[in-house]
């Protein structure tokens, strides 16, 4: 009976372990390729870049606070001089905030991994890095490695923060949102790429040129070379076909209305706002208005994306890296910094106003409401002093 309630308050997973043990002090190389991602996905579409950009900048654009709790109230601390504010202004030498969150959420956002290095001094963290995904692998129950330039360098699992979206089919690496919307960018980028090359060719779909007399292979180069020079090239385009001595041309090409080239476009281009949470009107497509202004959709891109994003990185962080400072100390975005959101954020402070005026809130509840701490003596309900009640006293 004895060993039985041990066992229920051990609770380890057998699974997690079983997994583990098979791959146990074997290095893990990523499944799909990261310089694909970047190359095909964000430095070739212009709807991923977009997409990518729009979130990483908002992220990076909103500053963090630092607070320590002592007693019931959270402090923010504001002395710059303090270590755990000093990473968050500047993580290392090379890098402040800001630019550390956007590329961050690049990294997050092309591969589905984030490795975060801590690099400690005196057995404190005191900058922190950012470690290129293709370059790691993951040694399951152990740590990771790192290696660049023919040179490896071994981390513990405390050294390096892994953040990481579901793969349903590998437990050690995230999943790549290009990889999920590999279809639509390959379809996108190959629509472009034959658009261009229709426009090199005079925007002119291929064909051929028939004729039922045989021409010489000197004829036939001659007459390759006068169509080179003559007709081919935006600069010609529009230029009128020549043809003598038995010559017609036939065409075999589409015109991109036949292709519904533009349609595509927009189809594929919505496809990849879809996957990363994204108002298509942010990225250009106005084809299928979804939010009734650029306000709107503004709105939506943080409620529904970068605000869950840095939840979880305010969350990882919390976990991981204040604890180290010592106890009481609590990381947090400044939500009132959110110019986006600052309409939502004074109408809240408005009705909290209203019903602590009216006495349906505290003022410690109000507060609350509003994500600040409670105040001592704030637990009373205010009543207007024009306010009397109908009778007193025993009612005859």
């Amino acid at each position: 009976m004895f060993e039985r309630i041990k066992a229920f308050f051990k609770k380890e997973s057998r699974v997690a372990s079983a997994i583990i043990s098979t791959t146990f002090g074997q290095y893990l190389w990523q499944p799909k390729d990261y310089s694909a991602f970047a190359k095909e996905g964000y430095q070739s579409n212009v709807y991923v870049y977009s997409c990518i950009d729009l979130i990483a900048k908002a992220a990076a654009g909103i500053p963090w606070l630092v607070y320590q709790r002592k007693n019931k109230d959270l402090v923010e601390i504001e002395d710059l001089r303090h270590p755990l504010k000093k990473i968050i202004e500047r993580p290392n030498p090379f890098s402040g905030w800001g630019q550390f969150v956007q590329a961050l959420c690049g990294h997050l956002l092309i591969s589905g991994n984030v490795y975060i290095e801590q690099v400690e001094a005196n057995g404190q963290p005191r900058e922190l890095y950012l470690l290129r995904p293709d370059r790691v692998q993951v040694k399951p129950g152990q740590g990771f490695r790192y290696t660049v330039g023919g040179k490896s360098v071994e981390f513990t699992n405390d050294e390096v923060l892994h953040l990481k979206y579901f793969n349903p089919l590998d437990d050690f690496y995230g999943l790549s949102p290009i990889e999920v919307a590999a279809r639509s960018i390959d379809q996108n980028n190959e629509s472009k790429r034959w658009n261009t090359a229709l426009l090199r060719n005079g925007a002119c779909p291929s064909g051929v040129i028939k004729t039922e007399n045989n021409l010489t292979d000197e004829q036939q180069r001659s007459l390759r070379e006068a169509l080179d020079r003559g007709y081919m090239g935006a600069r010609n385009a529009g230029r009128p076909l020549l043809l003598e001595g038995g010559l017609s041309w036939e065409n075999i090409g589409l015109s991109p209305a036949d292709m519904s080239w533009i349609e595509g476009l927009q189809l594929t281009a919505r496809e990849i706002a879809i996957v990363y949470h994204v108002p298509p009107e942010l990225i250009g497509d106005a084809s299928q208005k979804t939010f009734s202004n650029y306000r709107e959709a503004r709105k939506s891109l943080y409620t529904e994306t970068v605000l869950p994003l840095l939840d979880w990185l305010k969350y990882e962080l919390n976990n991981w890296l204040t604890p180290k400072f010592g106890e009481g100390f609590i990381l947090d975005y400044d939500h009132d910094q959110i110019e986006a959101l600052q309409e939502d954020r004074q109408e809240v402070w408005k009705q909290a106003l209203e019903a602590v005026k009216s006495g349906v809130l505290t003022p410690n509840e109000a507060r609350e409401l509003l994500g600040y701490d409670k105040k001592e003596g704030a637990d009373v309900l205010l009543a207007p002093a024009n306010l009397l009640p109908l009778t007193f006293g025993d009612e005859e």
